[in-house]
């Protein structure tokens, strides 16, 4: 069984060192590995835009996928010690443990983990990724949601389809009652919680992952926190699905 830290800490704690010599062989003029090492100094500034901008121009498909899924997801603010912390664990809070961590939601936060999200499931879906594509591809996925968990603070609905306002109830603190007043995860006025939107985008992404998928991988505590989720995330019952978040507080 891997360790599951010692998998973070290879491949987004060590994202901001960059190897010459590992990077050397990728082509004959070293474009990418100019590119690279550009990024690097960039990171070294926390300029994520700069980076970002040489990973696009990267002619390695899977490596410019691999770099730029890592890069919107520290943007992102999926930082080493938020992965530690809050993914490193079999239980059925570490997703709304994540959305605490994210919160507060703000737009940018939320575009850069779509991307994110797009860039890690282009790279698991290339061959040549194998763990460390399952791995990514975990993180956004989970990360995509959570982000839209922590929305719900500040964002709400009254009926499933219904408009998603600002709501005057925010206290700045992500709880159930945000997701859900009621266990079943029905919404109503006088009840409002998370948007209709958000929660079929979270039934998407958690069962965009198997169990297997993660046990077979390695990430045996991945797969313990999705197995340990309520029952009801897998559904296409919107309220079911609700509910199966707001159980995660």
């Amino acid at each position: 069984m891997k360790s599951f830290f010692s998998s973070i800490a290879y491949t987004l704690g060590l994202f901001f060192i960059l190897s010459c010599n590992v990077y050397s062989p990728l082509n004959s003029n070293n474009s990418d590995l100019d590119k690279l090492e550009e990024a690097q100094k960039c990171l070294k500034d926390s300029d994520y835009a700069c980076a970002i901008n040489q990973y696009k121009n990267l002619s390695d498909a899977t490596l410019k996928n691999q770099k730029l899924c890592q890069a919107y997801l520290s943007k992102g603010g999926v930082t080493l010690s938020v992965l530690v912390k809050e993914i490193n664990q079999s239980s059925s809070k570490m997703l709304s443990g994540l959305a605490r961590a994210l919160a507060p939601w703000d737009a940018q936060k939320s575009e850069d983990l779509d991307y994110a999200k797009t860039y890690c499931v282009d790279y698991s879906a290339d061959g040549s990724s194998e763990d460390l594509g399952v791995l990514f591809k975990t993180l956004a996925v989970i990360s995509h949601c959570s982000i839209r968990v922590a929305k719900a603070n500040l964002f709400q609905a009254t009926s499933n389809g219904g408009a998603c306002n600002q709501t005057l109830l925010a206290n700045g603190t992500l709880d159930a009652t945000d997701i859900a007043i009621n266990s079943n995860g029905k919404i109503a006025d006088g009840a409002p919680g998370m948007c209709s939107e958000d929660v079929d985008a979270c039934g998407v992404d958690l069962t965009s992952v198997t169990e297997s998928q993660l046990t077979s991988s390695g990430f045996d505590k991945l797969a313990g926190a999705l197995h340990n989720l309520p029952t009801g995330y897998n559904n296409s019952d919107t309220d079911k699905i609700r509910a199966a978040i707001r159980g995660t507080f």
